[in-house]
């Protein structure tokens, strides 16, 4: 929509708003007259939420989310029906008791039968006891249900009590701050400090609910933690392991020291093994064998020998078992035994052999020494394999339990760990449930306002009238964006893409000639018509100029809906040519509304005009059958029309008829103008178009536009060259000049 246009619209309009303005401003006056005058009182309560006052099950860290959660919950909690509804009963206690109520009723509603049926006794003793015991009315029960009434009678019901309280958040604090609005001074201040108490009785009894069942919760998971500490305790105990990796570390340096043994030990036999074989060497060459040699003995001595010998071994061998001194004592006894019998069992030696015989003696004494040394040898090292064996097998299953009580010793920490933990927030939790439940601290306490609220009895009567206004303003707007009529000439050309050749303003014709209109002979009788009326004439001739210009003379005006104005304005374009000596004939061939005729009083003969008729000369009969109108010097002449549902082709001569001698007439006339009816109801206009050189166009500014019209314009732009162009009749003077 065009800016301009639309503020002229709003400028044409303007005593409109003005006057819708100052009359809802003037209504806004006077019903605020009697306004009620209000008193304000307020606290700022400090929440002390930036203190950690909560007891948690789960540790967790809180920001600013849980801050807010917190204040909803408080503001949530003061505005509630628990809270507001146990200062309601405070306020009606208030009313019933003191000398000086807040509030008192009007003799009618004292003399209401439902105040009547109320026994204020009876409702003062369960106010007090719905009080004290923090429990709210319900509409369930009647008895209830009419006291709830008994509130609202006296104003202090929940839906208005929560209207005079404002509870809100001053940003960037922890504090809130409680407003109150009544028209008693001392009714906000009492409102503003009660619900602070109130407010507090019923946060302090939710908050020690929820500590105490956070307690019980915490102290539930402390000793389920004990007990899994001290399970795990006993299963450690029950390994018999404190120090597995200490018992792991002695059980390989004892294989270590048997493995190191039995290395020395075998080592210590092969030395022996060396010695046997060099003694058995020495015997071999003494010519002794190397098994006893020339000693004879009897077969009871040889015997007795072997069991000394054996005896003598068997106990070498325990010694070696047990490290015993008194298996070493034995060992040496039986030793000496055993070397007594041997030397007393050999014969007496011959006196040349004496020497022979003594060393051969001594050797086989070292070789049974050798040979008793060696297989005590070969016995140390089977007692030390079977000590290793012993010692591995007990280190691998030690092994085995390493892993098995590592297993258990980290349980165990984690038990630990964990039953500490949750003793330290059983013991926190002690701590805080221990102090006060809440850290609220009012700051300041509702005083009494001395001097009522300013009144605002001018801005609501400003904001009425600007209310007003504005919606004034937009109707109207609303209103101009809705109307699809062509109002301008750009509109036009943007909805009808069609030649635009002039634009005439609407002139009310009533109580005025249309010829003096044009003539410049009207007497004006103020500004604004002198310039509606010249610009109505200058208009007119813009068109006469396009008319002349054209190179054409004989035109069909018409529209495409009826009442677009095409009668005046052929009959006005009539009177301007014919100031300016143009001689014009006008043809009434608007069958369907034969305007023409009855305006300018013409002979409606255009039907009765034979072939006949015009067979001697078209001129002649048409100066016959044409009235002259008498206008300007020129001369206007018409040939009405009976007017009839009919066509063109239906009503005149199919041959020789008088629309077909029109060239000749030009020879009479300077311009011919024909009106046909409209094209979205009748055909007549395009039969009319064969007879003519050009058409010209008439569309109202005050009309819509539609599709039908949008299609008969199509037909305009396929007249190929004899379409003129088109006039947009009827404009505001306003809207002329809007391009």
């Amino acid at each position: 929509m065009d800016l301009a246009y639309l503020f002229r619209i709003l400028l044409k309009r303007k005593w409109i708003i003005i006057g819708s303005a100052m009359l809802a401003a003037a209504v806004a006056w006077i019903l605020t007259r009697d306004q009620q005058k209000y008193y304000f009182s307020t606290t700022r309560i400090s929440t002390g939420f930036a203190i950690p006052d909560e007891i948690k099950i789960n540790e967790s860290s809180s920001g600013m989310y849980d801050a807010e959660v917190k204040f909803n919950n408080a503001i949530n909690t003061w505005t509630s029906p628990s809270v507001l509804s146990l200062l309601s009963y405070e306020l009606i206690l208030h009313d019933m008791t003191n000398p000086k109520p807040f509030r008192s009723l009007t003799a009618a509603q004292k003399q209401s039968a439902f105040y009547k049926s109320i026994n204020a006794e009876t409702a003062r003793k369960t106010f007090e006891e719905k009080l004290e015991t923090m429990s709210v009315l319900t509409s369930y029960k009647p008895e209830e249900k009419a006291l709830l009434e008994y509130l609202n009678l006296y104003g202090y019901g929940y839906k208005s009590v929560i209207t005079y309280l404002n509870v809100f958040k001053l940003q960037a604090t922890d504090y809130i701050e409680v407003d109150c609005k009544t028209e008693n001074p001392e009714l906000s201040a009492f409102m503003v400090n009660r619900s602070y108490a109130q407010f507090l009785r019923v946060y302090k009894n939710i908050r020690s609910t929820k500590s105490q069942e956070s307690i019980d919760t915490l102290q539930s998971i402390m000793e389920k933690k004990k007990q899994e500490y001290d399970e795990k305790q006993r299963l450690v105990r029950d390994a018999g392991l404190t120090d597995v990796a200490a018992q792991a570390t002695s059980q390989q340096d004892l294989i270590a020291q048997a493995e190191q043994q039995q290395s020395e030990e075998r080592d210590h036999l092969t030395d022996l093994t060396y010695q046997l074989r060099r003694v058995e060497q020495k015997l071999e060459a003494l010519g002794a064998p190397a098994t006893g040699g020339a000693k004879t003995t009897s077969p009871n001595n040889n015997e007795e020998l072997v069991q000394a010998r054996t005896a003598m071994n068997n106990a070498y061998a325990d010694y070696l078992k047990t490290n015993d001194k008194d298996k070493l004592a034995r060992y040496n006894q039986l030793r000496q035994e055993y070397y007594s019998k041997y030397v007393n069992s050999e014969p007496a030696p011959t006196t040349g052999g004496a020497n022979t015989s003594s060393e051969r003696n001594d050797l086989l004494e070292k070789k049974q020494d050798l040979e008793t040394t060696i297989q005590a040898s070969n016995e140390k090292i089977k007692n030390i394999q079977a000590r290793i064996a012993t010692l591995r097998s007990t280190a691998s299953s030690t092994s085995s339990r390493n892993a098995t009580v590592e297993a258990l010793l980290q349980e165990a920490k984690l038990a630990e760990k964990d039953y500490f933990d949750a003793k330290q927030r059983y013991t926190n939790a002690l701590d805080i449930g221990s102090s006060s439940v809440n850290n609220f601290r009012q700051l300041q306490i509702a005083q009494p306002a001395i001097e009522p609220e300013p009144s605002k009895r001018a801005i609501t009567v400003g904001m009425a009238g600007l209310v007003t206004g504005v919606t004034a303003v937009l109707i109207i707007v609303i209103l101009s964006y809705l109307d699809s009529s062509v109002r301008t000439p750009s509109i036009f050309s943007k909805v009808m893409n069609l030649k635009l050749i002039s634009i005439v303003n609407f002139m009310n014709m009533k109580n005025k000639a249309l010829k003096d209109v044009i003539t410049g002979n009207l007497k004006e009788q103020g500004n604004s018509e002198k310039k509606r009326s010249n610009t109505f004439r200058e208009s007119i001739r813009k068109l006469r100029y396009e008319i002349e210009h054209s190179g054409k003379r004989i035109f069909l005006f018409t529209s495409t809906k009826k009442g677009q104005g095409k009668t005046t304005l052929i009959q006005a374009l009539s009177y301007s040519l014919s100031m300016s000596k143009k001689k014009i004939l006008i043809i009434d061939t608007n069958f369907s509304n034969n305007d023409l005729t009855v305006q300018l009083h013409g002979d409606p003969v255009l039907e009765k005009i034979s072939n006949e008729d015009l067979s001697v000369s078209p001129k002649l009969k048409v100066k016959v059958f044409s009235k002259d109108v008498g206008a300007g010097t020129g001369g206007i002449f018409i040939i009405g029309s009976q007017g009839g549902d009919y066509t063109p082709s239906e009503v005149l001569p199919s041959e020789n008829n008088l629309l077909i001698h029109l060239q000749a007439l030009l020879e009479e006339f300077d311009y011919i103008f024909l009106e046909g009816p409209p094209l979205n109801d009748f055909s007549d206009s395009r039969e009319l178009v064969d007879y003519v050189e050009g058409v010209v166009a008439v569309f109202s500014a005050t009309d819509i536009i539609k599709q039908i019209d949008k299609e008969s314009a199509k037909f305009f732009r396929d007249l190929n060259g004899k379409f003129c162009g088109s006039v947009l009749n009827m404009i505001d003077l306003e809207n002329v000049n809007v391009i």
